[in-house]
């Protein structure tokens, strides 16, 4: 378990190199992208999550990430943007986003018309880094849009613009996540298409944290130091994760939500912050059965 601070932030600002368990990544330099994100704090899973993303990173090998809602697979690719000093940007896939605003438009000023950029096109010229989220809730036309730049050739062509060929920068890297589609319980997802899938070389199922790394997760993005109240939260937590596996309930229990909750009860008691943070998110039958754990508990 490793977490990141300011001596880490330091430390990486003398070097030329980021150590990830096995994996060396270069850290970045000139100019800093506008898209940088800023210091967090993380904790390093010891599943090795974080090292095989960074495996993905330095060989330039786009990384699909599964896991449930709030189990940090954002997090893990903007802790690695953030010490490595890369751009990141972040696109939504949840079927609202065009291809349009994903390659780019035509649109017409009293010049005349002329080409504006999509996102995906922006973030392979300047080099940044960007995360498709929800990816298998993506429209058909952004998918096979996808397939050519997944592909060995590494490009997309402009075809409303004039043909034009794009192809990323050196440190262009490409990201995707997604909540398991098996389940069905993520409404508006579906199972990623094979051909989609297969350009995917390295593919991390990702899992929540362990009690004791996640009661650290909790503790630190919280400013809760109670370890013993959090602790019983995390547990509460856990207790609802496998009633979901068990399909006793169907929501969920992120670690976002716990550290919510612990944020909460600083100020006010835990059963009640467990309500307005928690459970007033939850169906009323998932509410009922989620209340009866956080009893067992508080």
């Amino acid at each position: 378990m490793a977490t990141s601070n300011k001596h880490d932030s330091d430390k990486a600002a003398s070097s030329t190199t980021l150590r990830v368990g096995a994996v060396d990544l270069a850290i970045h330099r000139g100019s800093p992208s506008e898209y940088v994100p800023g210091e967090q704090i993380y904790i390093a899973p010891t599943q090795g999550y974080l090292e095989k993303l960074a495996y993905a990173i330095a060989n330039n090998l786009p990384a699909l990430l599964i896991g449930e809602t709030g189990v940090g697979k954002t997090q893990a690719v903007r802790h690695l943007a953030w010490k490595t000093r890369n751009g990141l940007r972040r696109v939504n896939l949840n079927g609202a986003t065009t291809v349009d605003e994903f390659l780019g438009k035509m649109l017409i000023n009293e010049q005349g018309t002329y080409w504006v950029n999509g996102v995906l096109v922006n973030a392979m010229l300047a080099g940044d880094w960007i995360l498709l989220d929800e990816i298998n809730a993506c429209l058909p036309e952004i998918a096979f849009c996808l397939h050519s730049l997944l592909d060995d050739d590494r490009m997309v062509v402009l075809m409303e613009y004039d043909g034009r060929i794009v192809r990323p920068h050196p440190d262009f890297r490409l990201f995707a996540s997604m909540n398991p589609s098996e389940e069905g319980r993520y409404s508006g997802t579906k199972m990623l298409n094979e051909a989609l899938l297969d350009r995917f070389p390295v593919v991390i199922r990702m899992d929540y944290l362990t009690e004791d790394e996640e009661v650290q997760a909790v503790m630190q993005q919280s400013g809760n130091s109670d370890e013993a109240m959090v602790r019983r939260m995390v547990r509460a937590a856990n207790d609802v994760r496998a009633a979901i596996r068990h399909e006793k309930v169907f929501g969920s229990f992120s670690t976002r939500r716990v550290i919510d909750w612990a944020r909460m009860a600083l100020r006010f008691p835990e059963k009640e912050s467990a309500r307005y943070a928690v459970i007033s998110k939850l169906t009323d039958f998932d509410a009922q059965t989620v209340t009866d754990i956080v009893d067992n508990y508080f």
